[in-house]
């Protein structure tokens, strides 16, 4: 049995590392990162790493789904400021397969002093791991960003350049990038309890064997590993990305909505969103992508989008909005006026909304 070392203690990693590794019984330690996460990983390691996963939602025919039950795969819970000897012991349990990380997008990063910053912690880690004379390990860095597992595969490199080390580092570990979706969210009544949907997907770019390929046997259609995510993230990203993005453009200022769900239920802008992803959005990018698998994933994402637990706030998707649009609609637009000659115009219409309004 392999286990597994997280890095986070987020909603995310409860919501939907934990309930994979669970369903592989692969038992994880946790280390935070961060002030806010030492606190969790506190109340964790005081809760015998138990937590309650509540999944809230709409079932893939549309009945409801609302279902509790406690998760218990966590144990042991450590702080990366307070636990820093027992945090590299962990280095040479040879039973540890993989190490998985979620510690945002600003954590994602090398700060100063290097060996404090989440890159730095890894290093010293692996660097642990490579004298102890325990096996390589796969890492999966689950933070949403693009080509996350060589860019982290970059920075360990800068924290730690010594030439036996990087040796080791590429004959013995495997650094896959990675593309997680599924929405979790905090309970309010509950701070470690995780509200997840129904829905799980996490792709993962690599080869499924040894501790990976336990924890993708266990979560079929869950876990997809394959040589190439990249048609999973231009669907997740032109697709589901880019609704959010253009029904927070157009929504608020001109509809009045707040929310995703009252967006897609306005009697006015609910339709048009709808047209606008048949009409625009899936035609512009079929191909690349094929049309069967892309109209699924637009019906699934409609379905998911209607949620009547989640409360997701346009103001919210609306925040770095410019990195937005040149990300997940201005591509899309230029690749439909190539194909057809003509602006597409209810993408349009969302584009001068939010010039008009930024």
């Amino acid at each position: 049995m392999s286990k597994i070392l997280v890095f986070g203690t987020g909603v995310l990693l409860r919501g939907l590392i934990a309930d994979c590794a669970e369903k592989a019984q692969m038992p994880i330690t946790m280390v935070s990162s961060t002030p806010s996460g030492d606190d969790r990983a506190r109340a964790l390691r005081a809760s015998g790493g138990k937590f309650t996963l509540r999944e809230r939602g709409l079932g893939s025919d549309g009945s409801v789904v609302d279902t509790a039950r406690e998760v218990a795969i966590i144990e042991s819970a450590l702080t990366a400021s307070d636990d820093t000897e027992a945090v590299l012991a962990t280095a040479s349990d040879p039973a540890i397969g993989l190490v998985i990380s979620n510690v945002s997008e600003s954590g994602f990063k090398l700060t100063e002093p290097k060996e404090q910053s989440f890159p730095g912690r890894l290093a010293a880690w692996l660097r642990a791991r490579m004298e102890s004379g325990a096996p390589g390990v796969t890492i999966l860095p689950s933070e949403l960003i693009a080509e996350n597992g060589s860019k982290l595969r970059a920075m360990v490199a800068e924290c730690a350049p010594d030439p036996v080390f990087l040796a080791w580092l590429d004959s013995a570990c495997v650094f896959c990038d990675t593309l997680v979706d599924r929405i979790c969210t905090q309970d309010d009544t509950d701070p470690l309890a995780a509200i997840v949907e129904p829905y799980t997907f996490w792709a993962i770019q690599g080869t499924p064997t040894g501790a990976l390929g336990e924890l993708a046997a266990a979560n079929p259609g869950g876990i997809v590993v394959t040589p190439s995510i990249e048609r999973y993230q231009v669907r997740k990203v032109r697709l589901l990305n880019g609704l959010h993005t253009a029904m927070a453009s157009i929504g608020p200022s001109k509809y009045g909505v707040e929310t995703v769900r009252e967006a897609l239920e306005h009697p006015e802008l609910g339709p048009w969103l709808e047209s606008l992803l048949w009409d625009e959005i899936l035609p512009a990018i079929c191909p690349p992508l094929e049309k069967d698998d892309a109209e699924a994933f637009a019906r699934l994402t409609l379905l998911r989008m209607k949620n009547p637990f989640l409360v997701h706030k346009l103001s919210m998707i609306a925040v770095g909005a410019t990195v937005k649009w040149e990300a997940r609609l201005l591509p899309t637009m230029a690749a439909y006026e190539e194909r057809f000659g003509t602006q597409p115009e209810k993408l349009t219409a969302c584009r001068e909304a939010f010039l008009a309004g930024g």
